[in-house]
């Protein structure tokens, strides 16, 4: 099957090693993995069953967008971290979908979130956290209790970072004249001497998002455009 045509890359490099796509996506290059969250797969088909009139292109984005992503960065671990689907009546959809995934990489992680139904669960192999060396993934709407680095001697020495999604993080941008424009964002917060928590932006076109702040740790704040990826001061 032919891979959808992809614009040009444009990334940020937001810690060592690590690359935030514009598109929303977080990558490892050295580690083969590549992370994204809250696709709401199925949302329009789910959301029309309930009485909404939405038009039918959501799925369509979200599939050629990470498609696009995955031909351009050729990760060996595809991980969703969480909201894989929008709701009970997509799960059909978003099967074909993850059958589709299959063949791209050579492993697809899928960690559950509040919007995953057992009817999709039943049939893919869930996890609650999954862990990347030093990171942990897991979707954010549970507290859940995570493991710890499993050799004693690199306790101390190796900082963890935990990654989550399910919040959709977003800023709002305002030229002073009243007119504003509303941009995904990825969020990274210190929460102590040796731990970050950093938070995904949702990858599904539906979700529009809200701020995202913690009074009590340091925030970084990154910033996801069509045309670039910036830190925000």
């Amino acid at each position: 099957m032919k891979v959808p045509a992809s614009p040009s890359v444009i990334t940020a490099q937001i810690s060592p090693g690590i690359l935030l796509d514009a598109r929303r996506a977080l990558i490892h290059p050295a580690e083969g993995w590549m992370a994204v969250t809250d696709l709401h797969y199925g949302y329009e088909i789910h959301r029309s069953r309930q009485g909404a009139l939405l038009p039918d292109w959501g799925m369509n984005q979200c599939r050629t967008t990470l498609l696009a992503l995955i031909h351009d960065h050729q990760p060996r671990r595809l991980i969703l971290v969480g909201d894989i689907m929008d709701g009970s009546g997509s799960v059909a959809q978003t099967g074909a979908f993850l059958d589709e995934l299959r063949n791209h990489v050579a492993d697809l992680i899928l960690i559950e979130g509040n919007h995953d139904r057992t009817a999709l669960k039943k049939g893919w192999p869930f996890l609650r956290y999954h862990r990347e060396g030093s990171f942990v993934f897991h979707h954010g709407h549970l507290d859940i209790a995570l493991p710890s680095i499993s050799q004693p001697a690199l306790r101390d020495e190796v900082e963890e970072t935990y990654i989550t999604g399910h919040e959709h993080p977003a800023v709002t941008l305002r030229d002073g004249a009243g007119l504003k424009l509303k941009l995904p964002a990825f969020i990274q917060q210190r929460t102590s001497h040796d731990r970050q928590n950093w938070v995904l932006p949702a990858f599904s076109p539906w979700a529009a998002g809200g701020a995202h702040t913690s009074p009590n740790h340091p925030q970084t704040t990154w910033v996801c455009s069509p045309g670039r990826v910036w830190k925000l001061r």
